[in-house]
């Protein structure tokens, strides 16, 4: 009788020689790491939504949906907006390799990067995380006196002196 794999075991589901995970989890050394990349991703997508993206696809390709599923969870930890493509296109992706390898050691992914010591120091920085497109964040201030609202119309709106309609902005 085989025993389960890491995936299924933290998963506590049954395994069979027919397993998703388990031919997934190849590429990762230990089965500590294995236990983590698994409950990580059942936690980003779902138990049943990591077990039906990897089932939708083939087979040969399942380990390479993982590690995908797991970069990508990572880059959107990382960078909430635009996830890996984000931080591969800014040339972060040393950011999401650092948030994947923090998943397999059990670190958290909050304490990776150097971009965090602006936002704890509570300088009211977007996370730049070492990116050239994050900027800071403009304060917004608004006038006591000016009214704040929402123009819930078509883009027309009457002034009260007048009965023809006029474009708003």
């Amino acid at each position: 009788m085989r025993t389960s794999c890491n995936g299924c075991r933290v998963l506590r589901k049954a395994c069979n020689d027919s397993c998703l995970i388990r031919p997934c989890l190849l590429w990762i050394k230990s089965a500590e790491s294995q236990a983590r990349a698994t409950l990580f991703l059942a936690k980003f997508y779902g138990r049943a939504g990591l077990l039906n993206l990897l089932g939708a696809a083939p087979d040969h390709l399942r380990p390479g949906v993982f590690r995908s599923l797991l970069y990508e969870a990572c880059g959107r930890v990382v960078n909430p907006v635009y996830g890996s493509a984000g931080l591969l296109t800014s040339g972060s992706w040393r950011l999401c390799e650092e948030a994947v390898e923090a998943v397999l050691s059990g670190a958290p992914i909050g304490q990776v990067g150097a971009g965090r010591r602006a936002e704890e120091e509570g300088s009211g920085s977007v996370f730049s995380a070492g990116s050239s497109h994050v900027s800071q964040a403009e304060d917004v201030k608004v006038e006591e006196e000016e009214e704040v609202g929402l123009e819930l119309s078509l883009g027309w709106s009457r002034q009260p002196e007048q009965d023809v309609p006029t474009r708003v902005g």
